[in-house]
């Protein structure tokens, strides 16, 4: 995904570049700690942990005064605003048949041992994203004039948690976002019991107004599913502006917004305004990865927990710290400790001309629905640019075997940089009969997760950026490097430029994007049976003026991003 050319920054990056600028810290919550759907139990308060009345979902307390920050004539809001579970958990399920179905989306609450599950009315449900409108921002003036009203989906996870209880987990355990794209089949968000989750209230307005007051509101019909009182379902909050210029140097705030994504965990990144954790996703859905390779764009996502450093200062969060190291072996390993590695079809196909040529682009995903995550480490050849890479299995979360897999290579194209795993996957243009017609430039990866597609599937990993198993694609000079495909994840790229189908002599007509994981067998997995999605794609126009027609796939059209 290439760097977004921003006019101005958007409301969530010019927050988090003061947090980094000012060294407040981003995530603003407890260390990491292992979570997945099947290892990770939910831990709360006895019933009489909490008095009946404040136990629940509840507005925690906020300032009376918040900050927004003025910059190039815009000011950018964050109400600072959390809600949080006393004396029981909340866990939502957003769950899809098939990709053309409707999301359902289900709250079970969890006291002790006890959980009661219910469904949400279709009307408040917004998709994967959350509750539909559940969430008002208002800010008027000195004068009570609404100087904007917005609305959007109520997504209750969040990448900033703080602990309001000593009862319950020590550590959150639940995704930080809520949404997923058009293949996504599950989704799990929550608040655990004795945390709060902050509200995404952040949206930029443009005034030259000083005195101010800010608004936010929960839905009626979306805090009458989740047992808000009545008369707290909403929190009001004088404003108080700030020249940003006057705490950082905006040079250097707008060169870190505006720069190039970072590798590493993708599990949020810059969000839109009208609405963060929406758009977050959506963004996702037209690629995670920039196209690497020749004249390649940007690579991973930012994350905020690489951001901050958290893959290597919470490295003892790896819930095996310390265990000696398998030896390697050609030994079969043990089905429970193998990845099971699928191919989602290509969505997001366009025509560019690139280097005098027609190409088809599109986007592709490769996911893991374990029961093991995909865990391959690459170790120097000597001075050579090239890696002995390993596979490596894992049973509860601990290591327990090894074997060669391949090479590991180190790719020195312009804003590239890093070390690639061979022979993944493979791209290709065939005939409807199968008969090949070209396949894509691309012949190696950098494997990170970027997507969730299932986190109900058995061993799914939950918060992929705590377990200890961090991805990364190195520089130059490493020695070593470990790339990642947790249980539940998928790795996205956007093939581009190069790594597109050069369409120079390919015929007019219907054709089929194929993709393969794991073509070669290089990696050790529980089945092969579906390694390879198929999309169908129609070829037209004239070189120079080349066009696609995609149907939909299952009843969804992909190419058009709502």
């Amino acid at each position: 995904m290439t760097a977004p050319r921003l006019s101005r920054p958007s409301p969530r990056l010019l927050t988090m570049g003061v947090a980094v600028v000012l060294a407040l810290g981003l995530l603003g919550e407890g260390g990491a700690t292992n979570a997945t759907a099947s290892a990770a139990p939910i831990a709360t308060a006895p019933a009489d942990a909490a008095p009946t009345a404040q136990r629940g979902l509840r507005f925690a307390p906020a300032a009376s005064t918040v900050e927004a920050y003025n910059y190039d004539g815009w000011v950018y809001f964050d109400s600072g605003v959390w809600l949080a579970a006393y004396g029981e958990g909340y866990e939502f399920w957003a769950k899809k048949a098939k990709p053309s179905a409707r999301a359902t989306l289900t709250k079970t609450v969890i006291r002790g041992d006890e959980r009661t599950t219910t469904k949400a009315p279709a009307a408040i449900v917004d998709g994967l994203d959350g509750f539909k409108k559940g969430l008002t921002v208002q800010v008027t003036d000195s004068t009570g004039k609404v100087l904007v009203k917005k609305s959007r989906s109520l997504c209750l996870s969040g990448t900033e948690r703080q602990r309001v209880e000593p009862t319950g987990n020590t550590e959150p355990i639940y995704p930080m976002f809520c949404g997923g794209d058009w293949f996504t089949k599950s989704t799990v968000s929550g608040i655990e019991q004795g945390w709060a989750t902050k509200l995404d209230t952040y949206f930029e307005l443009k005034t030259t107004r000083k005195n101010l007051r800010m608004t936010v509101t929960i839905s009626d019909p979306v805090a009458d599913f989740l047992g808000l009182p009545a008369g707290s379902r909403s929190v009001s909050q004088r404003v108080k502006v700030i020249d940003e210029c006057t705490v950082v140097d905006c040079g250097e705030v707008g060169d870190a917004l505006l720069g190039a994504p970072v590798e590493g965990f993708s599990t949020l990144a810059e969000g839109d305004a009208a609405s963060a954790h929406a758009d977050e996703v959506r963004a996702l859905a037209s690629g995670a990865h920039g196209s690497h390779g020749d004249g390649a764009g940007t690579s991973h996502r930012a994350n905020l927990f690489t951001l901050q450093g958290g893959s290597q200062e919470h490295g003892g969060d790896h819930p095996a710290l310390g265990q000696p190291g398998s030896k390697p072996s050609n030994k079969a390993p043990a089905e429970d400790t193998l990845p099971d590695l699928l191919s989602l079809p290509a969505w997001q196909i366009g025509i560019e001309r690139s280097s005098g040529a027609d190409r088809l682009t599109f986007n592709a995903n490769e996911w893991n629905a374990g029961p093991a995550p995909l865990v391959v480490e690459g170790y120097r050849k000597g001075s050579a640019e090239v890696m002995d890479a390993y596979q490596f299995f894992y049973r509860d979360g601990k290591e327990v075997g090894s074997t060669r897999t391949g090479k590991m290579k180190y790719h020195a194209a312009p804003e590239h940089d890093h070390w690639h795993f061979l022979d993944f996957a493979s791209y290709e243009l065939v005939k409807p009969d199968g008969t090949l017609v070209t396949t894509s430039g691309k012949q190696s990866w950098c494997l990170a997760p970027t997507n969730a597609v299932d986190l109900s599937v058995p061993g799914a990993t939950w918060r992929p950026e705590a377990t200890g198993l961090d991805s990364t694609c190195g520089d130059r000079s490493a020695l070593w490097l470990r790339e990642v495909l947790p249980v539940g994840w998928g790795d996205t790229y956007n093939q581009t430029q190069t790594q597109a189908f050069k369409l120079t002599g390919v015929k007019n007509g219907t054709y089929q994007i194929k993709i393969t994981v794991n073509p070669n067998g290089a990696l050790h997995e529980l089945t092969t049976d579906n390694n390879v999605s198929y999309r169908t794609v129609v070829l037209g126009g004239k070189p120079g003026k080349r066009t696609v027609t995609v149907p939909p796939y299952e009843g969804v059209d992909t190419e058009v991003v709502n």
